[in-house]
């Protein structure tokens, strides 16, 4: 981080961001044993890294860095965590593979990523990345087949008439999102209908011929080419304004773990999805927040885009903050416009976002599948009771 935010920071957030990668440098490694050893809010520290999917990493450097300085009680929470999430992992990840076995027995192509995927491909370690659930992203037309398997593995869905003949493209979800509360398995479907915060919708097909495959627990699972896991991790991080510190991580893990980036594929890629500010704004947050290293042509270009630059700074405050206010509609309506270049554009996809219904809206309201374009006019009313008017810093998604 720059000077002038290290100096504005408190030292927990800051704690959290030294600690935020998988590969210390020495003046880190010090930076943390003085935080350690200074007056820290230790509760705050366990409940901020809960927040932000941090504890393992949190308890793998307090224990190598700051083992006789930490509190031993606060260390033991910490270091209690990252054991819990060890096996949660491990059992989420048996869980993908299983549910990928499935699919490919009924020949859907299904490509999971986020979750133990990202742990493997950016981390090189599931038990480094706390995850709460598993995505897979299929295409649309696989839905009702999916949703068969899904239902069969004791999965329920959150709408189980969002896939009904009657429902048709108007009611398909910002995800489609399944529960086994037996087990506290979470299961999202994604598609290039429901992926609504890419600018441009995704093609599925294009993607599939560049997958590459992950080892997962001995398993080799498809996922995403690290030049297109790039550019969805940074729509991701974008799509809920960056509030966790672990998803600016996952962009600075991915490539640091990826020395051989074909970066010409990436940008080529975020153009397909006019998503090219979204991912210089995902380089300077890694590059600037934890110290990614970029190839000097490539910071050159990120340092070039002011907008991303400025939107950088922002998000950094409020990585930085100990308090987060509220984000009112019109603060989320200019982010979201400045997230892609060219005015017309960012109207465009800021507009789309307003008023493009989600699950919320349908909870507030059940219309019939005929009356389903009404959704479009309640949704910014919704949205301006949920977040008012005005320009807060808040990071909750629509």
């Amino acid at each position: 981080m720059a000077s002038s935010a290290r100096e504005n920071i408190c030292s927990e957030k800051r704690l959290l961001i030294c600690c935020a990668r998988t590969q210390l440098p020495a003046a880190l490694a010090e930076e943390i044993r003085l935080l350690a050893a200074g007056p820290l809010d230790w509760d705050y520290l366990f409940a901020e890294a809960g927040r932000n999917s941090l504890r393992p990493l949190v308890a793998r450097h307090l224990s190598a860095c700051a083992s006789e300085i930490a509190p031993p009680q606060h260390l033991k929470r910490f270091v209690d965590a990252a054991r819990v999430n060890t096996g949660r992992s491990l059992i989420l990840t048996a869980e993908l593979i299983h549910v990928m076995s499935c699919f490919r027995d009924a020949e859907i192509l299904a490509v999971p990523y986020k979750g133990p995927v990202v742990a493997a491909q950016a981390y090189g370690d599931i038990a480094l990345r706390e995850f709460e659930d598993l995505d897979i992203v299929l295409r649309q037309q696989d839905m009702p087949r999916a949703n068969e398997i899904v239902t069969s593995l004791g999965y329920l869905g959150k709408f189980p008439w969002d896939l009904c003949a009657r429902a048709g493209s108007a009611l398909v979800p910002g995800e489609y999102q399944y529960t086994d509360r037996s087990r506290r398995m979470v299961l999202e479907l994604h598609t290039e209908g429901t992926l609504r915060h890419f600018p441009l919708r995704p093609d599925f097909d294009d993607l599939a011929p560049h997958l590459t495959p992950v080892s997962l627990s001995g398993h080799e699972i498809l996922t995403f080419a690290p030049e297109d896991a790039l550019v969805m991790l940074s729509i991701h991080g974008a799509k809920d304004f960056w509030e966790r510190i672990s998803w600016i991580a996952d962009v600075a893990e991915l490539i640091r773990a990826h020395p051989q980036l074909n970066w010409d594929v990436a940008w080529k890629r975020a153009d397909s999805w006019n998503a090219r500010r979204i991912l210089h704004l995902g380089l300077a947050l890694a590059s600037g927040v934890l110290d990614a290293r970029l190839p000097a042509e490539i910071q050159a270009r990120v340092n070039r885009d002011r907008v991303a630059a400025a939107l950088a700074s922002e998000v950094t405050r409020t990585v930085a903050s100990r308090e987060q206010s509220a984000m009112g509609a019109g603060a989320r309506f200019s982010y979201r416009r400045r997230m892609i270049d060219g005015a017309l554009g960012g109207w465009r996809y800021a507009t789309r976002l307003t008023f493009v219904p989600a699950e919320e809206d349908w909870q507030m309201v059940r219309l019939p599948a005929a009356l389903a374009p009404l959704y479009v006019a309640l949704r910014p009313f919704r949205l301006l009771r949920k977040y008012g008017l005005g320009s807060g810093d808040s990071h909750e998604s629509a």
